[in-house]
């Protein structure tokens, strides 16, 4: 079969085709390339089939090739290297007046000077950390009520990310890996609605790879950049985002992820949750009545996950089944206290001894709520052997918890008491 040219001019040769000879050549050759270009990104973004009654004017189509065309151009003009031009640098004479106005600028213009930064090119991990703490503090200077609106409007974290999105995978890995910058860069991303962006990171973090020019990282680093910003998360959900209902369904919405990928989760991979799961359940124990910010349904999932990465015999899980919205449990943290050894305990830090004593006080009123007085007395004669020296500062008023006179009694009995 003879073959046919496709832009209908004399035929070339199969290899080696020289460029068009005519201008009516070039012509075709450029309406043809023109065509095939708008047909694949039409292919890709299909042009709706949706009319507009009122006039000939087609409406907006987000879809389109022509819209992703023009969405992709503006963000590359929206990239600071095109939209600030970076300050020269001044003579030496003028170097430490050149230092004070910077500080200056910094604590006013946080966010400017980070664009400034970015376009030279000179950004490093302790310029993010100052510009985010500046412009936290600035935020903070406009009352408690507009504090969220004020970190929207400044755009501080999407900055960042249209940074991160832009540098290597070491620019990368030292931005997640940051235990000072990230507190506050999550408290940013959640005030502007950008939690998306943090379940991307943390997917990637899980998979090793931050992607990017040398974007794989080790395992120690995943280790301890997932469970960070997971807490950080947690914190900024918590505070500026949703409250701990929303925070907790992320969590599991993470973890639920997670596993699917890590059937069987071994105990370093288990760590990965337990210190935001941990934090939550602290958040859980000071919103009382519980029942007013979590369902009984997104609670009963949490306790199960905790179950699962922790122990029914831990502190965590017993302070979990305590804090039920609907059924508060006492009995895994009696079981817990049961098992403690004096020796044990004194082995913990203060603020492991301090988590006990609060959760006992907690675990004492709702045993006397229920009537359980009996049981209350061997918890709180237990709690006397294991913790000698705080239960002698409680008697002296010191003590997290305030008691009933039904707990005055049970204690008096053991020969405290609490104010």
């Amino acid at each position: 079969m003879k073959g046919t040219s496709i832009f209908q001019f004399k035929s070339w040769p199969k290899i080696h085709q020289p460029l068009p000879r005519s201008p009516r050549e070039s012509q075709q050759l450029l309406n043809a390339l023109t065509s095939s270009f708008r047909r694949q990104l039409d292919r890709a973004y299909p042009v709706s089939n949706s009319s507009n009654n009122e006039g000939d004017r087609q409406p907006l189509n987000t879809d389109s090739s022509l819209h992703a065309t023009e969405q992709h151009l503006h963000n590359i003009l929206d990239n600071p290297l095109f939209r600030i031009v970076p300050p020269k640098t001044a003579s030496s004479e003028h170097h430490v007046g050149r230092g004070i106005d910077e500080q200056k600028r910094l604590a006013e213009e946080p966010m400017l000077v980070f664009d400034e930064l970015a376009a030279s090119g000179s950004v490093t991990l302790s310029t993010i950390t100052n510009c985010l703490k500046s412009q936290l503090l600035l935020v903070r200077s406009s009352g408690e009520r507009g504090v969220r609106d004020a970190m929207m409007t400044s755009r501080a974290a999407s900055r960042i990310i249209e940074w991160f999105w832009a540098s290597d995978g070491a620019s990368r890995q030292m931005l997640l890996h940051s235990r000072a910058t990230t507190p506050s860069l999550t408290k940013f991303m959640v005030a502007e609605g950008l939690q998306d962006t943090i379940l991307e990171w943390l997917k990637m973090l899980t998979s090793g790879d931050l992607g990017g020019y040398n974007g794989r990282i080790t395992e120690a680093v995943v280790q301890q950049s997932f469970s960070q910003i997971l807490v950080d998360f947690m914190d900024a959900e918590v505070r500026y985002g949703g409250g701990l209902a929303s925070a907790m369904k992320y969590y599991l919405r993470i973890y639920h992820a997670y596993s699917v990928s890590q059937p069987q989760l071994s105990l370093p991979r288990k760590s990965l949750f337990l210190a935001a799961g941990a934090n939550l359940s602290r958040v859980a124990m000071e919103a009382k009545p519980l029942t007013e910010v979590v369902s009984v349904y997104t609670y009963d999932e949490y306790r199960e996950i905790i179950s699962v990465l922790s122990s029914p015999r831990s502190l965590l899980f017993a302070s979990v089944s305590l804090c039920h919205p609907e059924k508060p449990d006492p009995k895994p943290f009696m079981r817990f206290v049961g098992n403690l050894s004096v020796n044990k305990v004194h082995a913990w830090n203060d603020a492991r001894r301090e988590a006990l004593l609060r959760i006992a006080c907690d675990a004492l009123h709702l045993m006397i709520d229920q009537k359980q007085i009996r049981d209350a007395t061997i918890l709180a004669r237990q709690v006397q052997q294991l913790l000698p020296e705080k239960t002698a500062d409680t008697a002296e008023g010191s003590s997290p918890c305030s008691a009933s006179r039904e707990e005055e009694h049970i204690f008096n009995r053991l020969e405290l008491s609490l104010t």
